[in-house]
């Protein structure tokens, strides 16, 4: 399915765009390529989820579509400014973005995008575009093409039609063809760091009219991503959040009264789509923290912080590998969740007994 939307930050093509921040490296890379002429067939937007790879890449495709290749000089104007925030009268009749489709019934994503995905795209390829402008398709991610659909998307970058760019992102290259891989420039994006963060939330609750309700942890708990910090514009992600960091800061005494009440009081976070969102996601968000030596328990003497920090992260792998098992065995959400909380709880009580 072609979309004219990103669903993973939920901004459409034709509503104005926030500021893209950070990626300075990345966007004077990208800005040379552009006024020089030396656009690719296909670029591959690669690093962590949730950082900016998409919007730069939809920003990317305003920008060229909108500029007619026949004229003289046509590049030479392109700004850093027009890359972080293209204007709002851009034509995006030629920008696509293809991802995977939506299953109305299941509420959720497909598993993958399809061939027939692909086939679309094709054709809407092969029209020749009447202004001279790029047409450009963002694809997202590139790890989500079943095989025959990277077959049909590799036979497209092997032959592309001209004046087309395609940007193929991801969060982990390692996935996809090799095939691919040899027919794409590459661009590796590394996380945002608390600053960039900053900026971002401060200019959303200006755009959003809403009130600044963050602190410094929460910003460092994002990890450096976009996805991550757009759930503290919601008050009541922000309530959970609180609420399982207090959990995890009583350590290793934890308050199971609190957790039941905690758990059977938020149960759309218990079966939320979103990874991120999920209450499984902020307990994984903070026991990297904890990891990261960001946080601090109140354990005492019984256990330094380079072990809380060993304990954390181990508990982590473990943590995130049950969140899968629990997904794909369809266990119940609040149980399962409660039993990642025992496990943690045992393993800090466990250390602080030897």
């Amino acid at each position: 399915m072609i979309r004219d939307e990103n669903d993973t930050l939920g901004i459409s093509l034709n509503q104005e765009s926030s500021v893209l921040f950070g990626h300075d490296k990345q966007i004077s890379f990208l800005l040379d390529r552009l006024r020089t002429s030396q656009i690719p067939n296909a670029w591959l937007f690669h690093g962590p989820m949730g950082i900016g790879k998409s919007s730069l890449a939809l920003n990317i495709g305003k920008v060229l579509s909108n500029i007619d290749f026949s004229k003289k000089n046509h590049v030479v104007s392109i700004s850093e400014q027009d890359i972080r925030r293209p204007k709002t009268t851009a034509n995006i009749s030629n920008v696509f973005y293809c991802r995977r489709k939506w299953d109305d019934k299941k509420k959720l994503f497909q598993k993958y995008i399809s061939i027939e995905d692909i086939r679309e795209l094709n054709r809407k390829f092969s029209l020749s575009s009447t202004d001279n402008s790029y047409k450009v398709c963002v694809v997202d991610t590139t790890e989500d093409l079943n095989i025959s659909a990277a077959n049909s998307l590799l036979k497209i970058l092997e032959e592309p039609p001209k004046n087309t760019l395609f940007i193929l992102v991801s969060n982990n290259q390692q996935s996809i063809l090799p095939t691919i891989l040899s027919r794409c420039q590459k661009v590796g994006f590394q996380r945002l760091n608390e600053k960039n963060l900053g900026d971002i939330y401060a200019s959303l609750v200006k755009e959003n009219k809403v009130e600044q309700i963050i602190d410094a942890d929460a910003v460092a708990a994002c990890d450096g991503s976009v996805r991550k910090l757009l759930n503290f514009l919601d008050k009541d992600y922000i309530k959970i959040f609180n609420s399982m960091k207090t959990l995890l800061l009583d350590l290793p005494n934890l308050n199971k009264r609190k957790a039941i009440a905690l758990l059977s009081g938020n149960k759309d976070y218990l079966s939320s789509n979103d990874p991120d969102k999920s209450a499984f996601g902020i307990l994984l968000r903070l026991l990297s923290s904890l990891a990261k030596k960001e946080l601090t328990l109140k354990i005492g003497t019984e256990i330094v912080n380079d072990d809380i920090a060993l304990i954390a992260a181990h508990l982590y792998s473990q943590i995130s590998l049950f969140r899968y098992q629990s997904l794909e065995y369809n266990l119940e959400p609040k149980r399962a969740v409660f039993f990642a909380l025992n496990t943690i709880e045992l393993a800090f009580a466990k250390d602080k007994k030897n």
